[in-house]
């Protein structure tokens, strides 16, 4: 009878050794092939991790050494022998987790995509949450309707301001230079809820001009842009009322002492008003060999500015009168 590959031939004296057994009668070597894979296959069966049988036959007839058992690195030893080359993602291979605890390779990878997809989520959620240009404005400004409409729009350019630049607004006065400023400035009151004046830190509301109710009511104002354009424009026709005519101009109508404090009045406004701007944006100076520093101011500055044309157009259509 073939030997089997129980537990009874597995002795503590098997690992490393030959298993002698004096009591087995002589076996017929003569196997067939097939007889002889099978018989191997079944040890192989028998312990895979540690043992791998090798049928060992003896020349001699005589021999009663049927099979030897030979201890082999397990697969596991071999592995690691063999380094990372027999790797791959479809291995079933263990990471180590925290506290000795071992992860799956897969999980661990999955834990890392996870993370990388949260992390991007939270970004986007950041950059979706910063503010915008028009809350910003509303913090940075006190109570105004126009920065409550929504209409609030910037535009960004370069400006075009060197030192001889021609512009509408420039130059001896004459009737299209002065009708060019009158359009910036002149336009009609508007009208904000009588609520918004302690916001304005104005108060009792029984002190100042109320609307009509039949023309929207609420609290009679102007947008003080309108008043820094025409303070502006005051001055530069005192500059130049030696050379033109504005006795038709009601401002010139005053005492010389009213108009010399009405321009003073508006010099004072134009400079509180560039102090709380206090733009900081750089002035670089450019090379000109011309002059004799070597480089003159380059005024043509980037700029980021609201849509004037858009305020205007938001006061005509809430005039209060």
């Amino acid at each position: 009878m073939a030997p089997m590959f129980g537990a009874s031939s597995l002795g503590p004296s098997a690992f490393g050794c030959v298993a002698r057994n004096s009591q087995s009668k002589p076996v017929n070597r003569n196997y067939s092939t097939a007889a002889q894979t099978a018989i191997t296959s079944a040890g192989l069966r028998a312990n895979s991790r540690t043992l791998t049988p090798m049928m060992m036959w003896s020349n001699d007839k005589r021999s009663k050494n049927l099979i030897a058992y030979t201890q082999v690195e397990n697969d596991e030893t071999n592995a690691e022998a063999r380094g990372k080359e027999d790797f791959t993602f479809s291995q079933p291979t263990e990471l180590s987790g925290p506290w000795g605890s071992k992860v799956p390779a897969r999980f661990s990878y999955l834990l890392v995509l996870q993370s990388f997809v949260i992390v991007g989520l939270l970004l986007f959620i950041t950059i979706k949450q910063r503010p915008s240009d028009a809350a910003c404005a509303r913090q940075l400004s006190p109570y105004s309707p126009y920065l409550e409409s929504g209409d609030l729009e910037y535009q960004e350019f370069t400006d075009q301001n060197h030192l001889m630049q021609p512009s509408p607004y420039r130059g001896q006065p004459n009737p299209e230079v002065e009708e060019a400023w009158v359009r910036l400035w002149r336009v009609p009151p508007i009208h904000f809820p009588e609520e918004k004046l302690e916001a304005l830190n104005k108060t009792p509301a029984e002190n100042y001009e109320h609307v009509p109710k039949d023309l929207g009511g609420g609290v009679k104002g102007f947008l003080n842009v309108f008043h820094q354009l025409h303070c502006l424009n005051f001055v530069r026709q005192y500059t130049y009322r030696d050379a033109y005519d504005y006795s038709n101009v009601t401002t010139f109508r005053a005492s010389k002492e009213i108009v010399r404090g009405h321009v003073d009045h508006c010099i004072e406004t134009l400079r509180h008003f560039l102090m709380c701007q206090s733009d900081v944006t750089p002035v670089v100076f450019e090379k000109d060999p011309s002059r004799p520093s070597g480089s003159k101011s380059d005024f043509n500055m980037r700029r980021k500015c609201r849509n004037f044309g858009k305020i205007q157009a938001w006061t005509v259509a809430n005039k209060g009168v």
